[in-house]
């Protein structure tokens, strides 16, 4: 009888301590609930806020890409713009070499120059066109280039593709004994294959006051004369095929007395060229709605041989040689506000320098081109009455 009562007491008693626990734990989940849910919302508003710091830190950024001083430029009221152009290419190549005895030899050649016309139509920055050659549509020179330009008030870019292979035009070959510069003016040449890639991007520091757009996509009119300087960097390779035996016999000379020296006669040069760049431009309104615009921006970096590994000394030789490429602009053009004309050049020049062996590329576009604006933008319509 003593073993059958007290069992039952001894579970009474552990249950009522359970049961105090469980109510005490039930008593403290109820009380944490509220606060864990005021956790969580007071987390999610520390979400929303920094999200909309982000948005208007972005949106602020993204802004700044188009502000500008309104008393020096001013800007395009108009959603469309229609524009008829017309672009002339023209590009040079020359090969040098200097032999261990100190003979330097030069061969300067050239495509054929095209010029391409077509229309235009754009939206605010965006431009969509069509160009064709009307000057060499059957041209010896099998030639495929690209060729990008953005223009912001910060900020700006330019992407180049070009490809030329065939029948080139030689212009002048110097140090070669007993044969005129000119003597090989115009001749044939078939021996020649450039393909060129070419990145660059670049800040314009008085971007408040200075306007790129102004001179090369009238998207804003440059209401008062003022410069810039201008920094930024990029990246281009190249890959020249050379077959020096398609020359003139007049510069290869005869098997007893040859004339090219042996440092023209490489086949294939493929490097890359990794640079900063910083230059300057000037905005001159010569008078009211007419202005001319010019820019400069050398660079300076590292050329690297495909499978070449990268060592002190080359890259000291690179820099102590100064073997600069560099990017040109100049633009004149009328823009009233509603009606442009005006004509622009970019220039591109890429060389690549060692001890013994030399080539420069230079890239040159000229644009004519005339327009006008319609769609006039929100912002400066008159209210309805």
């Amino acid at each position: 009888m003593l073993l059958f009562s007290f069992i039952p007491t001894t579970l009474w008693r552990h249950a009522g301590r359970m049961l105090c626990v469980l109510g005490a734990v039930c008593a403290l989940g109820a009380s944490a609930q509220p606060s864990a849910e005021a956790d969580t919302l007071h987390h999610h508003r520390q979400i929303g806020q920094k999200v909309k710091r982000t948005g208007s830190l972005v949106y602020r950024f993204m802004k700044g890409f188009n502000d500008f001083d309104t008393t020096y430029i001013a800007p395009n009221r108009y959603n469309y713009t229609f524009m008829g152009q017309s672009t002339s290419y023209y590009q040079l190549y020359k090969l040098e070499g200097r032999s261990a005895d100190g003979n330097t030899q030069s061969i300067s050649t050239k495509a054929a120059p095209s010029m391409k016309m077509g229309p235009y139509f754009g939206w605010r920055w965006i431009f969509l066109g069509y160009t064709f050659d009307v000057t060499h549509p059957h041209s010896g020179v099998k030639s495929q280039e690209f060729n990008l330009s953005l223009y912001s008030a910060m900020l700006g870019c330019d992407l180049l593709v070009n490809k030329n292979s065939g029948e080139f035009r030689l212009r002048k070959a110097q140090g070669f004994e007993g044969v005129s510069p000119s003597a090989v003016k115009g001749m044939k040449f078939k021996g020649l294959d450039v393909k060129t890639v070419s990145f660059s991007a670049y800040y314009v520091k008085n971007h408040r006051h200075f306007s790129y757009p102004a001179t090369y996509n009238q998207s804003t009119e440059q209401l008062r004369s003022c410069g810039s300087l201008l920094v930024g960097g990029g990246f281009s390779k190249q890959h020249v095929k050379f077959n020096y035996t398609a020359l003139p016999a007049l510069l290869l000379g005869t098997e007893e007395k040859p004339l090219l020296i042996d440092e023209l006669k490489m086949s294939d040069l493929y490097y890359k060229y990794y640079y900063i760049s910083a230059g300057y431009g000037y905005n001159w309104v010569i008078v009211p709605h007419l202005l001319l615009g010019a820019s400069v921006m050398p660079t300076i970096g590292l050329r690297k041989m495909r499978g070449e590994r990268i060592k002190t000394q080359e890259v000291l030789s690179d820099l102590v040689n100064l073997s600069l490429d560099c990017t040109m602009r100049a633009g004149l053009v009328y823009n009233d506000g509603r009606w442009f004309a005006g004509l622009s050049y970019i220039g591109h020049l890429l060389m690549y320098r060692k001890h013994s062996f030399a080539f420069t590329n230079s890239i040159n576009y000229c644009n004519l081109y005339a327009g006008f604006y319609f769609g006039l933008k929100k912002a400066y319509r008159r209210p309805k009455r």
